[in-house]
């Protein structure tokens, strides 16, 4: 089971990153929308880029995963072709040890927030693996940020695992003080059938 566990935490973009799992800071903010046009197409692309980033991860499309992952993430990295061939390797390694992600899918995006001309959002998602023993269900988060008023998104994978303020602070120096990340949640394993 621990083996298990270590696989859905290398969840998407962090894959043999530096990241380490650390204490989470307190609860999400929730979105509060006004109802204008302009600020539902914000979310709206929110939702579809992140779609999309999950998308490339499960269809082995690592250049346009790399296309949606913030930028900063990738330099930290090594570079595109870098993080392109970590992604490679990490999901290789999931399939030759029967491991299999089915499903990822995204929730409603909360804690907006913005510093510097940028907007951030705690975008929550969950993710769905087939194992032996059945099928492990966890929730993790992205973090998307956008440069443009919400018409383009980048997002860093919190890859199952919290991130403290110092880690935030690397990558968002301006916006990691008002970021409200939420507390992780251990995977469920559903022996029988899907949830």
């Amino acid at each position: 089971m621990n083996k298990i566990v270590s696989i859905l935490i290398i969840h998407l973009l962090i894959i043999g990153s530096s990241w380490e799992a650390s204490a989470a800071s307190s609860g999400p903010l929730n979105l509060q929308r006004n109802g204008d046009a302009a600020e539902e197409t914000k979310f709206k692309n929110l939702t579809v880029q992140a779609d999309q980033l999950n998308d490339a991860v499960l269809t082995a499309d690592y250049g346009r995963a790399a296309d949606l992952t913030f930028p900063k993430l990738i330099e930290l990295m090594g570079g595109r072709q870098r993080f392109i061939s970590v992604m490679e390797t990490g999901m290789k390694e999931v399939q030759s040890e029967q491991f299999r992600i089915t499903s990822i899918t995204v929730g409603e995006a909360r804690g907006v927030v913005e510093a510097e001309g940028q907007i951030y959002a705690i975008v929550p998602t969950t993710m769905r693996i087939k194992v032996p023993e059945g099928i492990l269900v966890g929730e993790a988060f992205m973090i998307g940020v956008s440069k443009d008023g919400g018409k383009n998104w980048t997002f860093v994978d919190s890859g199952g695992r919290s991130m403290d303020k110092s880690k935030l602070k690397i990558l968002f120096p301006a916006a990691a003080d008002k970021l409200r990340i939420p507390e992780m949640k251990k995977p469920i394993l559903y022996r029988e059938s899907s949830p």
